[in-house]
């Protein structure tokens, strides 16, 4: 039987920079954790899981060693540029030296210049209210393309921008902490400028560079189908959080509601050399008149894979088939550039890898471009608002000890990743 997989399909994980390398003082998230209350279990991030001081190399050997082709991983402004137009050539090296790893393991590596943090400095302009700090990621992402060149394969500019602008402008569970839905949507609009200017500073300083745009899509349906208010609501949802952003990265405008009218932006039609889906299940919408910040609608849906104060949505393999559909209308190849689950057990994770991957296969025969599959995350680490409360590696981490252990959910995906998917169907084997 052939394998499903087409050639060079990447096989990864996935982590990101404040939630592993621990330590990162310059930025406004290590400002925030510093705050009472706002870490549902009163952590903060610390020494993380160690990358900066000298354990990413192991853990990307680890991932190596699972049969993993790739990584995504994201820098860290705030290490890159602690002052404003003062770069820090020790910090440019340091990950150069990390990509050097990958690069010496056969890993691809995909990376993301913002990941959430901001520097300090940033915010003292209103962070993604301000105005010129578009400009500002294009200047760090020249600098990031001059300094790494071909050690990157795939860069992306931006990590969610409508889940940052909902958490730290809109609900106010993330800095810089308002909670007003029209600064949500200023924020989200200026993140839409960001990409476009960091897809253009890539572009100019790499010409051969490949660039991407990382949105979580999650499935959004009525909890009552036949129920008109729940199916309005819906699409008002779904609207804002997925089909808005879409169609701006199609158009080249910032639609509405981002802006009262759609408002042209130079550089951002063709702003995408492909997309990636951050994509973890499903929401069932029913109409609230007491949600006002979700625009009247509460998510329902049970069972729901819930944590403290997230809530990750109803496992469901369909809705990644669905988004990755969608998302390929825009004409470009996608990557699932995050999947995963909360599960400290590990009951729920072999199964649900399994399942979503073979979403991705499906899609991959009805011809959808699919190019990789990245799965969130690669090891434990600071889960944001949630601390260290949520667990999504494959690799457990005690964060006192920096103690690494592999879960079952480590062993399943490697036998997709190293059979090139070949045996998928077989890899939960006889399930306990």
């Amino acid at each position: 039987m052939p394998v499903a997989f087409p050639e060079g399909f990447l096989w990864g994980a996935a982590t990101s920079s404040h939630q592993v390398e621990g330590q990162a003082h310059g930025n406004d998230w290590w400002d925030w954790e510093q705050r009472s209350g706002v870490i549902h279990d009163g952590t903060r991030s610390g020494d993380a899981a160690g990358w900066w001081g000298g354990r990413a190399e192991d853990d990307l050997r680890r991932a190596a060693d699972l049969g993993q082709t790739a990584h995504r991983l994201s820098v860290e402004w705030s290490r890159i540029e602690p002052e404003p137009g003062r770069f820090d050539e020790a910090a440019l090296a340091r990950y150069a030296a990390i990509l050097d790893t990958a690069q010496a393991l056969g890993l691809r590596t995909m990376v993301t210049l913002h990941h959430f943090t901001l520097p300090r400095w940033a915010t003292a302009g209103g962070s993604w209210l301000d105005p010129g700090l578009p400009d500002r990621l294009g200047v760090l992402a020249d600098r990031c393309a001059r300094a790494w060149g071909d050690r990157v394969d795939l860069w992306a500019t931006i990590n969610e921008p409508n889940v940052l602008g909902l958490m730290g402008y809109g609900a106010g569970q993330w800095p810089p902490g308002h909670a007003r839905l029209d600064l949500a949507l200023r924020a989200m609009a200026n993140l839409l400028r960001a990409h476009a200017a960091a897809s253009m500073a890539l572009h100019r300083a790499q010409p051969s560079a490949r660039v991407g745009i990382v949105l979580n899509l999650p499935w959004i349906d009525p909890d009552r189908p036949t129920h008109p208010l729940d199916r309005a609501i819906t699409r008002v949802q779904d609207w804002v959080f997925n089909g808005a952003w879409l169609w701006a990265l199609q158009h080249g405008r910032i639609p509405p509601p981002l802006s009262v009218r759609p408002q042209l932006v130079p550089g951002l039609a063709g702003s995408f050399d492909w997309l990636g889906v951050n994509y973890y299940g499903r929401m069932a919408v029913r109409f609230d008149p007491r949600a006002v910040s979700r625009g009247f609608g509460s998510h329902v849906q049970e069972p729901s894979v819930r944590s403290g104060v997230a809530d990750w949505g109803q496992i469901h393999p369909a809705g990644l088939a669905g988004q990755l559909r969608r998302t390929a209308r825009l004409g470009a190849p996608v990557y699932v550039t995050e999947n995963g689950v909360c599960d400290p057990d590990d009951r729920l994770r072999p199964r649900y890898l399994v399942d979503h991957v073979r979403a991705v296969r499906q899609v991959l025969a009805e011809g959808v471009d699919v190019r990789g599959y990245f799965h969130w995350s690669l090891i434990d680490n600071f889960e944001w608002a949630e601390g260290w409360s949520a667990h999504f590696g494959l690799f457990a981490l005690d964060r006192h000890t920096q103690a690494r252990t592999p879960r079952r959910s480590a062993e399943v995906y490697a036998a997709i990743c190293k059979s090139h998917g070949a045996a998928l169907d077989d890899a939960l084997g006889a399930e306990p």
